[in-house]
């Protein structure tokens, strides 16, 4: 196509609001000269600012005092800046919205980036925040936790002083070892409709229903699953899952370093604790974390299988029994010990 050295745009002389239909010509030693009814005004290129080009819609060309002209010949624009060798704006972004091909490239690239952002770069974000967290804030975010799932879930234990006093035996033998500030302490409850199970609160308490507590067969049994849970506290689990279901709280957490938001999140803990699973990495550290602990203190991990196997088979067992990883898959590490 042959250069046009000129061409029609719609000017605003920035003292008057209405517009006035002008003539551009375009030189190319680089001057650009509106040619109005009153005259004609000359500018060099290099103190015009352009607007990148983007599809078909019209450009804006700056002028230094002021001039505000509108130019729908795209083309005769960028020819002009070529010749003048000046950088044409927003060509490439032009260029990538006229093809498909690049399109359909940006959204798979745009897509990725995401899913890779939410993967893995808000896990390692909610870490990050949730280890920044004193423990006594943690733990005060938790004060009402309790209460509330006493409302809505349990009721009061009914085990006896015996059984009770043998579970805390072990529950210190286990918190003894922790590598934590937590100040741990272990509750029981009757689970009614969620039968045997445990909880770990981020304040360090431990929740253990009386349904586990009669499903056990062997005192390894019930240390193990106390293990799990210090795991849960250790790690932070629920901390960083509460922090991780809000993206916007989170990113305000990490860059500013501004920990009360936090505090805007904690109602929703017990819903968190009781009605969401952990996910596949929080329960694999925390299998781990057991497992080591077995193995440290000579205990064999089948023991923790034998446990899991059983509450599987009970039916029931919601937020310790979580799907991801399947309990299948959970029971390999221990009972692998055994071959």
């Amino acid at each position: 196509m042959l250069f046009r050295s000129e061409c029609l745009a719609d000017c605003y002389d920035g003292r008057k609001s209405e517009k006035q239909r002008v003539r551009l010509n375009f030189s190319r030693r680089g001057v650009v000269t509106v040619v109005t009814d009153q005259g004609e005004r000359n500018y060099p290129i290099r103190e015009v600012v352009v607007s990148p080009r983007l599809g078909g819609t019209a450009r804006r060309l700056e002028m230094p005092d002021g001039m505000v002209c509108e130019v729908s010949d795209n083309d005769a624009v960028d020819k002009f800046f070529r010749l003048s060798g000046t950088e044409v704006p927003g060509r490439l972004i032009d260029k990538l919205e006229s093809k498909l091909r690049y399109v359909i490239i940006a959204v798979v690239i745009t897509s990725l980036v995401v899913w890779g952002a939410i993967s893995y770069g808000i896990p390692v974000l909610a870490k990050h925040v949730a280890f920044m967290i004193p423990v006594t804030v943690s733990s005060a975010l938790g004060e009402d936790v309790l209460a509330v799932l006493d409302q809505v879930i349990f009721s009061e234990s009914e085990l006896g002083d015996t059984e009770t006093e043998e579970a805390k035996v072990l529950f210190s033998r286990v918190t003894g070892t922790a590598d934590t500030e937590y100040r741990f302490r272990l509750e029981f409850r009757q689970g009614t409709n969620i039968g045997p199970n445990a909880f770990a609160l981020p304040t360090g308490t431990i929740i253990v229903t009386d349904e586990l507590v009669q499903l056990i067969e062997d005192d390894h049994e019930l240390e193990s699953i106390l293990a799990h849970e210090v795991g849960h506290v250790v790690y932070r689990h629920s901390l960083r899952q509460l922090i991780q279901g809000s993206t916007v709280s989170l990113v305000i957490m990490a860059v500013t370093g501004d920990i009360s938001t936090v505090a805007v999140l904690a109602g929703s803990l017990p819903t968190l604790l009781t009605e969401t699973y952990y996910s596949r990495e929080f329960e694999r550290e925390a299998d781990k974390y057991s497992y080591e602990y077995l193995t440290d203190h000579g205990i064999s991990p089948i023991h923790f299988a034998n446990i899991l196997d059983r509450m599987s088979d009970s039916g029931k067992g919601i937020g310790f029994l979580s799907t991801h990883p399947s309990v299948n898959e959970r029971l390999q590490m221990f009972q692998r010990s055994e071959r």
